[in-house]
């Protein structure tokens, strides 16, 4: 079986007419966009919560550097994991300055 290209696959993701990126043209894309900003700001909640918790207890500087390392990690992991579903199931990722 030969790879759909993407004109004969059905799209979840259509590229934006001005600038790069994506926005979500299917209920596909539309769940996918929800799970990320979901995951993204549970992140940020749990992480602010970790903050203000090693602050009261004193953490030393190494535990604050690694915790920060994470959260930077786990953050550039979820837009990482949007932009390979964005590029599998959307139109071509390029610069654009309107419609042709």
């Amino acid at each position: 079986m030969s790879k759909a290209t993407r004109k004969e696959r059905k799209l979840w993701f259509r590229a934006k007419d001005y600038g790069y990126g994506w926005y979500p043209i299917t209920w596909q894309g539309w769940v996918i966009t929800a799970l990320y900003a979901i995951a993204f700001t549970s992140t940020v909640l749990i992480f602010g919560a970790w903050a203000g918790a090693a602050v009261e207890a004193n953490a030393d500087l190494r535990e604050a550097v690694f915790g920060v390392l994470e959260f930077l990690i786990v953050l550039a992991l979820l837009s990482y994991s949007l932009f390979r579903v964005c590029t599998r199931f959307g139109e071509k990722p390029e610069w654009r300055w309107g419609k042709k």
